[in-house]
This record gives structure tokens, C-alpha cells and sequence, in this order.
């Protein structure tokens, strides 16, 4: 990939906090707002997201666990919103126990992005989720798409940027 659609790539999931998380609820699609944080650990890049099991998107998830994740650049007064930025990827969601040793490292990656959700770990109900990408399509502006394997998308995240 491109240099500069790397960086655009990374830009998008490390600088934004903020996923629509598409799911199947009771058969139908079903969308709402999640936090997230990206490792890359292992030669894996997963999601991050920590949910409240009182959220009909845990449930879902943990009923049909293929979903999908889109980031979005912040809408801007001089780009038309068909041409911003964002990518969306498709994948399986995890459920990691606390006693499983990722955890650690999983809630260590959260917290790095969102240190104030420290005190929703002592909440019995949360849960942490890892996303495993399957696939990603990516928009870099208009008429500017591409669709990704997971390889492609997890070598991103393991090539030097240019900045």
C-alpha cells in the first residue's frame, strides 16, 4: 500500500476514539457508538473494546460474534462527506476473561487510549472484546477505495511510517 494511505490508515484508527459497531440484533442490523484502541502485538492487530453487558450490542456480540467496526475522519466545512476518509472492518469479536492471560495486556491498551474508564473495570458487567479483522474496505477521499485482507491491514500497522 501507499505510503500515504498507510499513514491516512493509521491516522484514522489511532487518532480517532470513536467506532460505529454494527451487529445482528435478533436477526436484524443494529448500530451503536463503542471506544476503541488498536493492538498490535504477536503479528496481530486486534480491536479493543470494553462493554457493559446491559448493552444490546455485548449481547448481540455474544450471540453472533461476526461484526463490523467503521472510523470515520470528523466531518470538514471544504470536503464533501461522501469523500471523507474511513475505513471499515469487518470481524470476529472475542470476549477475553479476566483470567485469560491477554486481559492484562488488552485492558493496558484501553486504558493507554482512555485513561478515565479506569473505574468501569471495577464493574462487575464490562467485559473486554477483542476484534480480530477478517477483512477492511477502505476510503481514502472519492473515487479513492479499496478492499483489504486482514494481512493487509495487520502488515499497516507493521510498516515504518513516513512521518
Amino acid at each position: 500500500m501507499d505510503p500515504t494511505l498507510v499513514d491516512l490508515l493509521r491516522a484514522l484508527l489511532l487518532g480517532r476514539a470513536v467506532a460505529a459497531l454494527a451487529t445482528l440484533h435478533d436477526g436484524r442490523p443494529f448500530a451503536s457508538m463503542v471506544p476503541f484502541a488498536v493492538t498490535k502485538t504477536g503479528g496481530r492487530l486486534r480491536l479493543v473494546v470494553h462493554v457493559s453487558g446491559l448493552a444490546a450490542h455485548t449481547r448481540d456480540m455474544r450471540s453472533v460474534p461476526e461484526i463490523c467496526l467503521m472510523v470515520m475522519a470528523p466531518e470538514m466545512d471544504d470536503v464533501p462527506p461522501q469523500a471523507l476518509p474511513r475505513v471499515s472492518i469487518s470481524g470476529q469479536a472475542e470476549f477475553i476473561a479476566k483470567d485469560d492471560p491477554e486481559h492484562a495486556m488488552l485492558k493496558a491498551a484501553y486504558l493507554g487510549k482512555f485513561p478515565e474508564a479506569a473505574d468501569l473495570f471495577q464493574l462487575g458487567d464490562f467485559s473486554i472484546v477483542a476484534i480480530e479483522p477478517t477483512s477492511a474496505r477502505f476510503v481514502a477521499g472519492f473515487a479513492r477505495a479499496m478492499t483489504l485482507s486482514a494481512e493487509s491491514l495487520t502488515a499497516a500497522f507493521h510498516e515504518s511510517p513516513t512521518s
